[in-house]
């Protein structure tokens, strides 16, 4: 039986996305990569302003249920269910576990670098910074691991846009940490004064790498972002967000996980750290990539049975005010 012909590119597609410098960047890249793949097709932008655009002011960890409905990509799925978009796109790692009915989200191109970076004014690494260092990071993942490794680090909240915390917050405190994918995508990256390794501090699940949204039932948009889409990331992120959820965890969660394949192997590895980092609970296992479903079983086990579970809900607790 003869397979059916694909779906004819569209002739006009409107490109939802958030109108941050960096998802403006992002949104570029993805475009070019799908104007390669359909050169006949006018790729059209169209500027989104999410929730977390709105209250940039306003840490994270303050929004409460706002943060675990997606500050930032409610308002893009909200285009698309309106038709005003015909695909967006995102940094994955905002994606949610559980999308509208009829959404789709994938990965899309090669991942950029997945760690966190420190920008500081010393221009030192973070073993070197100066006793009581007050670092910016609003990211309770980013907090309990660093002060696992320096119990002295104090945090401020902080976010805003990545420039402006690069070229003037990093001034005004001893170090920003920031994704390290975002510095390099904007051409920052000669403000990086030390790419953080991941012994100290394990990302967040997908960061680093890009995203599209689209309706189901949108053949031609659907197999024009699916041919854009690099395998080994699209495994290895969606194994990281499957053990964040797996864990219970959300944008509260102190977790850190990372996935990676080479040579035909895939490692995963995942730390659960409390606030205070006087706690830590890590595992890693390997296999095939066609074990990811298995290595994120073993790994959420392995934390689980070491009490990780417990300190994810507690931290989440104490962040919401319970």
């Amino acid at each position: 039986m003869t397979a059916p012909n694909p779906s004819p590119a569209p002739a006009h597609l409107r490109v939802g996305t958030r109108g941050s410098d960096l998802a403006m960047a992002q949104t570029r890249t993805i475009v070019a990569a799908l104007e390669a793949r359909a050169p006949g097709t006018r790729f059209e932008t169209v500027a989104v302003v999410t929730h977390g655009d709105r209250f940039q002011a306003k840490p994270i960890t303050q929004m409460g249920d706002e943060v675990d409905k997606g500050i930032f990509n409610t308002a893009l799925e909200e285009a698309l269910l309106a038709g005003t978009a015909d695909l967006t796109t995102c940094s994955f790692k905002d994606v949610q576990s559980e999308l509208g009915p009829g959404l789709m989200a994938v990965s899309v191109c090669p991942r950029e670098d997945p760690h966190d970076v420190l920008v500081s004014r010393h221009r030192k690494p973070l073993a070197e910074l100066p006793n009581g260092a007050v670092l910016a990071t609003s990211s309770p993942r980013r907090v309990s691991q660093l002060k696992a490794f320096r119990p002295d680090f104090t945090f401020v909240p902080l976010r805003g846009n990545v420039p402006t915390r690069v070229q003037r917050e990093a001034e005004r405190f001893d170090g920003v940490i920031l994704a390290a994918a975002g510095l390099r995508r904007l051409g920052l990256a000669e403000h990086i004064a030390e790419v953080i390794d991941e012994a100290v501090l394990l990302p967040a699940p997908a960061q680093g790498a890009m995203g599209c949204e689209f309706h189901t039932d949108n053949g031609s948009v659907r197999a024009l972002v699916e041919a854009i889409q690099d395998a080994d990331t699209q495994t290895c992120v969606r194994a990281e967000k499957a053990l964040l959820v797996r864990l219970s965890g959300g944008c509260f969660a102190p977790v850190g996980v990372l996935a990676r394949i080479a040579d035909g192997r895939m490692s995963l590895h995942c730390r659960v750290a409390t606030l205070d980092g006087s706690r830590v609970v890590e595992a890693r296992e390997e296999g095939t990539p066609g074990d990811a479903d298995a290595l994120v079983t073993a790994v959420r086990d392995r934390i689980a049975a070491e009490g990780g579970l417990e300190i994810v809900a507690a931290v989440r607790d104490q962040l919401q005010g319970g």
